[in-house]
């Protein structure tokens, strides 16, 4: 039996309550030729029975069962199992329009793109409310054109989940997902980065699920440095392949949008804490990780680059036992 043409690799991990919606949207696909790699990265919940339900009833749907990683750790083990020429993430409390692989991957073969990218859905499901994102016109974006517009997340955004991407670009270019925050937006810049170009469609295909808990909504003083650091890795990656001053105005300007995004995130987390010791000193780091990220002398590793400095997280019980302490 032949390779199917596309793989669809699903994370699967506390996601009962949504699950079989997502798993439903691929069965009702357009595009036929497809296999779907459930990937149980050791999930707690009910979750796997559904997705046997659907192994069961449906030979595309293949379970693979690993110990907890995280989102980067899943993926990147679907990656190492898929067989398609090209390959998509859907993430398992997300859905798709039916049209999704069809004109995704219409777009790559019509244009011999590398990549594609199609318009998507913020779906506030509980509230019925369906916010549409902002994206580049139909069409196809040469590759630097496609690196300038996702470097400065503008219409095109880093997210994993709406593009299709040729497979050979993660495994001719060594390509991971780092284990990490906003491992997305460490990642797709680098898969732009070796594309040929990014065909993009104007449709709504993707449905991007909106609910409590997100990454940016509970944010950490991990969570703040990985954003920033995210830009720096873009930035170490594109220097040792000697491209850096083609994009530097690029590297610049989400440097300074995620340093913005942080001064509120930093606030936040001692308003949070009530403890606010150490919040003049994180937003001193927070400004000099922009400055090192910017840096004309910083140095590029064969690695992945570090921070010689960490926000400090605020302690909430030291605000507590300070208040027990005055009123004893």
């Amino acid at each position: 039996m032949s390779n199917p043409k596309v793989s669809v690799i699903v994370p699967i991990y506390n996601v009962e309550k949504y699950l079989a919606k997502c798993l439903f949207s691929l069965v009702k696909q357009s595009f036929k030729d497809f296999e779907v790699l459930l990937i149980n990265d050791g999930t707690p919940d009910n979750s796997m029975k559904i997705a046997e339900k659907f192994a069961d009833k449906d030979k595309r749907f293949i379970i693979f069962n690993k110990p907890n990683g995280g989102l980067s750790d899943a993926r990147n083990f679907g990656l190492d199992r898929a067989k398609g020429e090209f390959v998509v993430f859907v993430d398992s409390d997300d859905y798709v329009h039916r049209d999704y692989l069809k004109v995704l991957y219409s777009e790559c073969v019509r244009n011999n793109a590398d990549m594609s990218y199609c318009r998507f859905w913020h779906a506030f499901v509980r509230f019925g409310v369906f916010v549409p994102s902002f994206n580049p016109k139909k069409g196809v974006l040469s590759r630097d054109n496609a690196m300038n517009l996702i470097l400065t997340d503008k219409l095109l955004h880093s997210y994993a989940w709406n593009k299709m991407y040729r497979r050979s670009l993660f495994s001719d270019n060594n390509i991971k997902y780092p284990s990490m925050y906003f491992e997305d937006i460490a990642t797709s810049p680098k898969l732009i980065f070796h594309s040929n170009k990014v065909a993009v469609s104007d449709r709504f295909l993707y449905y991007y699920v909106k609910r409590p808990g997100s990454i940016l909504a509970t944010m950490n003083s991990k969570k703040i440095d990985d954003l920033m650091l995210s830009i720096l890795m873009c930035r170490n990656y594109i220097q040792n392949r000697n491209e850096y001053q083609k994009f530097k105005r690029a590297i610049k300007h989400i440097s300074k949008k995620m340093e913005l995004i942080n001064i509120y995130s930093i606030l936040r987390l001692h308003v949070i804490t009530k403890n606010f010791r150490d919040c003049k000193n994180n937003f001193e780091i927070n400004k000099k990780m922009y400055r090192y990220i910017n840096s004309p002398h910083f140095m590029p590793t064969d690695d992945e680059p570090r921070f010689p400095f960490h926000i400090i997280q605020p302690d909430s019980t030291t605000a507590d036992s300070q208040k027990k302490k005055h009123s004893m």
